[in-house]
């Protein structure tokens, strides 16, 4: 025994009905229909109705609508996600209790931490004794404007 009514398929759809399964556009359904070309008619009780395959369409579009919300969703939660991840990443994991000296702030302790972790230029005699030649680097630039 099915648990649903049947309808048959020439059977009209009113809009009242429609309007339990569909949120209802901003205008109505009847102009929102008129809009498209669809079809409104009354039937034998004198309801506003649309075809069934009116109807059909509607809910595939619905059905359509739903599930791109659904990939937006999914894809915008992703990239939440892996923002976090990387913001993350990024953050320092500070230094351990130990290794502030005693009198010495915490904050500025991480502050030397941080300091020290940034690469530094390496002197004309590291570069010599690399075997890689010297790096020439200016003390003033060469843009001209210190005047001379």
């Amino acid at each position: 025994m099915d648990d649903y009514v049947r309808v048959p398929a020439g059977e009209p759809v009113p809009l009242s009905v429609l309007a339990l399964d569909l949120p209802a556009p901003g205008a109505g359904w009847p102009m929102y229909l008129a809009e498209r070309g669809v079809e409104v008619q009354p039937d034998d009780l004198g309801r506003l109705c649309i075809s069934r395959a009116a109807a059909r369409s509607l809910f595939t579009e619905q059905r359509q609508q739903r599930e791109a919300a659904d990939r937006h969703r999914v894809e915008a939660e992703r990239l939440a996600v892996e923002a976090d991840r990387e913001w993350r990443a990024r953050l320092s994991g500070g230094i351990p209790s130990g290794r502030i000296p005693d009198g010495v702030a915490p904050a500025a302790a991480m502050l030397q931490a941080a300091q020290d972790d940034r690469p530094r230029r390496r002197s004309v005699l590291e570069d010599a004794l690399s075997g890689g030649g010297a790096t020439y680097h200016p003390i003033r630039s060469q843009s001209g404007g210190d005047g001379e």
